[in-house]
């Protein structure tokens, strides 16, 4: 009868332990490994910006260009030195009547003259008249006695101190000078036009085609 090996035990125990080791793979070791996570699973990337207009029009518009403004002279406050009426000359255009303007003084003939004519002008055709005293010396009070006796019907009204500069910037330094008869025809349609001062006194027939009123 043969004895046993007195190696056989401690086979068996190398290779209990060999198979503990291995966890029952004989192939070896499992690798572990770990997948890696994206920046967008994270939460750690930044999300994409608003898009941006490409047209920075659409967000400040340029304002629209203004309408074309009234001429300066037809919104200047006036005073008729009898009634007291305060008036402009774009208020006396909306009648839709043409405007003669004729700057003046108290003192001056030929002013007198001219506006006699001014009242032969109105009998035969429709239009305004305003006779503005450019002489800053002179007074309303001076200005609604000549009116009244001479017997003048229309708008009579005294220029200031600013009004006087402003005609002279528009007009030129003549149309201040009452002697030179200087006369500006404010169409119904709001143009101003001057006459060409220093041409003497108009008739009334002049005047009525100078305004197209006849």
């Amino acid at each position: 009868m043969n004895r046993p090996s007195a190696y056989a035990p401690s086979i068996l125990l190398l290779g209990a332990v060999l198979v503990a080791c291995t966890g029952g793979n004989a192939a070896g070791p499992a690798t572990m490994t770990e997948p890696m996570q994206s920046e967008s699973a994270s939460g750690t990337a930044p999300s994409n910006p608003a898009p941006v207009s490409a047209n920075p029009s659409s967000s400040t518009s340029a304002p629209s260009a203004p309408a074309e403004a009234s001429d300066a002279l037809l919104a200047i406050g006036l005073t008729d030195v009898r009634s007291g009426e305060t008036f402009t000359l774009a208020d006396l255009i909306e009648a839709g009547q043409p405007v003669l303007l004729q700057p003046m003084a108290v003192w001056c003939s030929s002013c007198r003259a001219q506006q006699h004519e001014v009242v032969q002008a109105h009998e035969a055709g429709q239009f305004t008249s305003v006779s503005l005293d450019v002489d800053l010396s002179e007074s309303p009070e001076d200005l609604a006695a000549y009116a009244d006796r001479e017997g003048f019907d229309w708008h009579f009204a005294m220029a200031d101190a600013d009004l006087y500069r402003a005609l002279q910037d528009r007009f030129g330094v003549a149309v201040t000078n009452p002697p030179l008869t200087p006369l500006v025809v404010i169409g119904a349609d709001g143009t101003v036009r001057p006459l060409e001062f220093g041409r003497g006194i108009r008739g009334a027939e002049e005047l009525l085609a100078e305004l197209g009123a006849g």
